[in-house]
C-alpha cells in the first residue's frame, strides 16, 4: 500500500513536469520554429542575432572543438594562442561543450547545438514551472492541468525568450527555477516529518552545474541553497546538517568551476562597471530590449539609462495583471484573515529577505527611474566585489520567478476561499496566460521571422566566403598581425574553428591574454621584417598593413594576397 501511495505521489508529480516540457516546447516551435534546430545551418549565427555575442559563443565551441584535451577541462589551447583560454570566458557553455566535443569524432563538421540546447531550456523551463504552479494540488487533473497552463506562464517570461541565442547560456533559467523548486519541496518536507529529504541533494548538483554553464546564475542557486539551510535551522532539523548542506553546494560549485576553468584560470574574477549594466527601476513595466522589439502590444517603452538593455526584466502583460490581482487579493486578506497572513509572513520572511538583496544588488549603487537617478558612493574593494557580477540587473530573475510563483499560489488560495471550486483557478490562469501570450505576440512573430529571412537569405562573410573556403587545408594557424577591427573579430575566430586552425585571436571577455596580444604583435613586427612561416595564414583588417607587406614581398613568388569582407589575407599556396 504504501509503495503504490508513493508512486501515485511520484507520478502527480512528474505529470506537471511532462506537461509543462511539453507547453514549453510549443511556445519554442511558436516563437523560433524548427530553423535553429538544423545544426548544419550556422546563417544565422554568421549574420549575428542583435549584436554579435552569439558569434563568440560559436566560435568558443568551435576552437574548443579543436584543441587538445588539457586541464581545466574546459581550457582551449586553440585561441587566444600560445596560452589558450577557457570556455567559460567565451561564454560557450562549458559542460555542454566539453560533453559534445567527446562526440567530436562522430560529429558533422558543421555542428551548432544552440538550437537544440534552447529547445531544451525551453522545455526544462516549463517543466520547472510546471512542478512550481502545480504544487501542493492533490489532484491528478488538476496538478496536470496547473502543470500545462503554469509551464506555458513560465515559459512565456521574456527574459527567457531575450537571452535565448542573443546569449544563449543565460536561456539556462531552468537552473534556479529547479533550485527553486527543491528549496520549496523540501523545506515543506522537513515540516511534515521533521527530517531532511534526500532531495535537498539536488541544490549541490544544481550548484556544480550552474558554474559550467554560467557563473551567473551560481548566485540565485546559491540563494536558493542558503534559504533552504536556514529554513533546516529555524524548523529544527539541526545546525551542523544546515551547515553541512550549504557546505557540500559551496563545494561542487569551487570543484566544478575549477574543473571547467571559470575558477583559477584568471588572475582576476572582477570586471569595472558594476552599476552600468544595472536594473532601472522601470524594468518590470517597460518593454525594451537590444534589438528593438515589439515586446508589448499595450505598454510603451519607457527611457532608461545606457546599457541598462542589459537589465531588462519586462515581465509582460498577463503576469503583470497576475501580480496586482495578488496584491490586491493579499491586502483584503490582511485585513479579513490576519492570522493567515501573519503565518505566512512567518514561514516565508527567509525567502523575501533573499529576494531582497538579490533586488537592491540588481539595481545596483546607481538608482534609476527612467533617465533620472542618482549614484550612491561605495568604497572600491566593494566595487570590485561587485564587478565579479556586474551585469547586476540578471540578478532579479529569481525574484520575478518567485513573484511569479506567489502570484499564482495566492490567486489559488483565494478562489479557493471564495468558491471551493478547483476549476476556477484554472480557469483564471488560463486567462492571465492567454494575456501574456497575445501580449507577447508580436515579438514572437518578430523572432520567427528572424529565423524565415536568414533561411531566405545566404550570408556571405569572411567566415562563409569562396576565398577563405578551405584556407586550413595543410595549414599550421591563422596569426593575427597586429588588433583586428571588433566587428571582424569573432567572425575570424569562427573562420579558424571552422578551417580547424589554432589563432592569436583573442575573444574572451574576461582576462587579460598578455601572451596572445604579444603574439599578435610580434606577428606584425615579423612580417615587417620581411620574414613569415610559410605554413601559416596571416591576416590584418588594416589595408595599409597588408598592402606594405606586398611591398615587402615583390620579389617573392610564395606569398598570395587576396581581401574577403575587409579582411586582407596573406598565405603561401604550397605550404
Amino acid at each position: 500500500m504504501t509503495n503504490q501511495l508513493e508512486k501515485s505521489s511520484a507520478f502527480r508529480r512528474l505529470l506537471p513536469a511532462l506537461l509543462g516540457a511539453a507547453a514549453g516546447v510549443a511556445v519554442f516551435l511558436w516563437v523560433y520554429g524548427t530553423a535553429p534546430l538544423h545544426v548544419s545551418w550556422d546563417n544565422w549565427i554568421l549574420r549575428g542575432y542583435d549584436e554579435l555575442d552569439v558569434q563568440q559563443h560559436y566560435a568558443g565551441w568551435l576552437l574548443f572543438r579543436n584543441s587538445h584535451w588539457t586541464f581545466p577541462l574546459g581550457m582551449a589551447d586553440t585561441v587566444a594562442m600560445p596560452d589558450g583560454t577557457a570556455i567559460s570566458y567565451t561564454d560557450s557553455l562549458p559542460w555542454v561543450s566539453i560533453c559534445l566535443k567527446l562526440l567530436r569524432g562522430f560529429l558533422p563538421a558543421t555542428f551548432q547545438w544552440f538550437g537544440l540546447y534552447v529547445l531544451g531550456c525551453f522545455a526544462l523551463q516549463g517543466a520547472a514551472g510546471g512542478l512550481l504552479c502545480a504544487r501542493g494540488l492533490t489532484g491528478r487533473g488538476e496538478a496536470a492541468v496547473t502543470g500545462l497552463l503554469g509551464g506555458g506562464l513560465f515559459a512565456c517570461l521574456p527574459t527567457l525568450w531575450e537571452r535565448s541565442f542573443r546569449h544563449t547560456a543565460l536561456a539556462s533559467q531552468w537552473l534556479f527555477l529547479f533550485a527553486l523548486y527543491v528549496y520549496l519541496e523540501s523545506r515543506d518536507a522537513l515540516r511534515r516529518t521533521g527530517h531532511a529529504p534526500k532531495r535537498r541533494w539536488w541544490l549541490v548538483v544544481l550548484a556544480f552545474a550552474a558554474v559550467g554553464i554560467h557563473p551567473y546564475f551560481l548566485p540565485p542557486v546559491m540563494v536558493c541553497a542558503l534559504l533552504w539551510c536556514v529554513d533546516r535551522v529555524r524548523l529544527g532539523g539541526g545546525r551542523v546538517g544546515a551547515v553541512t548542506d550549504f557546505a557540500a553546494a559551496l563545494a561542487a560549485a569551487l570543484a566544478g568551476g575549477v574543473l571547467c576553468g571559470a575558477i583559477g584560470t584568471e588572475s582576476s574574477l572582477s570586471r569595472n562597471g558594476y552599476g552600468e549594466f544595472s536594473m532601472n527601476l522601470n524594468a518590470l513595466i517597460n518593454p525594451y530590449s537590444r534589438g528593438q522589439y515589439t515586446w508589448s502590444r499595450l505598454l510603451p517603452v519607457l527611457p532608461q539609462q545606457t546599457n541598462q538593455y542589459d537589465g531588462f526584466n519586462y515581465l509582460g502583460l498577463g503576469v503583470l495583471a497576475l501580480l496586482a490581482l495578488a496584491l490586491v487579493l493579499s491586502v483584503a486578506a490582511a485585513f479579513r484573515l490576519p492570522q493567515e497572513v501573519k503565518t505566512w509572513w512567518k514561514r516565508n520572511w527567509p525567502a523575501a529577505v533573499g529576494c531582497g538583496l538579490l533586488t537592491l544588488f540588481a539595481v545596483s549603487n546607481r538608482i534609476s527611474w527612467g533617465n533620472n537617478g542618482f549614484t550612491i558612493p561605495l568604497p572600491g574593494w566593494l566595487l570590485d566585489l561587485c564587478g565579479i557580477f556586474r551585469a547586476s540587473g540578471r540578478m532579479f530573475y529569481l525574484p520575478a520567478a518567485c513573484l511569479v510563483v506567489w502570484g499564482v499560489y495566492t490567486l489559488r488560495a483565494a478562489c479557493r476561499r471564495l468558491s471551493g471550486s478547483t476549476v476556477f483557478p484554472a480557469l483564471l490562469l488560463a486567462v492571465l496566460l492567454a494575456v501574456q501570450v497575445w501580449d507577447l505576440s508580436a515579438v514572437a512573430a518578430e523572432k520567427h521571422n528572424y529565423f524565415t529571412d536568414a533561411s531566405a537569405q545566404p550570408t556571405e562573410n569572411v567566415a562563409c566566403h569562396p576565398m577563405t573556403a578551405g584556407i586550413g587545408t595543410g595549414r599550421s594557424a591563422l596569426l593575427a598581425a597586429g588588433e583586428v577591427r571588433e566587428d571582424r573579430l569573432r567572425l575570424l575566430a569562427i573562420l579558424a574553428g571552422k578551417e580547424g586552425l589554432p589563432t592569436n585571436l583573442d575573444i574572451a571577455v574576461s582576462g587579460a591574454h598578455e601572451a596572445a596580444a604579444q603574439s599578435r604583435a610580434d606577428t606584425a613586427a615579423l612580417l615587417l621584417s620581411g620574414r613569415y612561416d610559410p605554413t601559416a595564414v596571416y591576416v590584418t583588417t588594416d589595408e595599409s598593413v597588408w598592402n606594405q607587406w606586398q611591398q615587402i614581398f615583390a620579389n617573392d613568388s610564395k606569398p598570395t594576397f587576396f581581401v574577403a569582407d575587409s579582411c586582407y589575407f596573406m598565405l603561401c599556396l604550397e605550404p
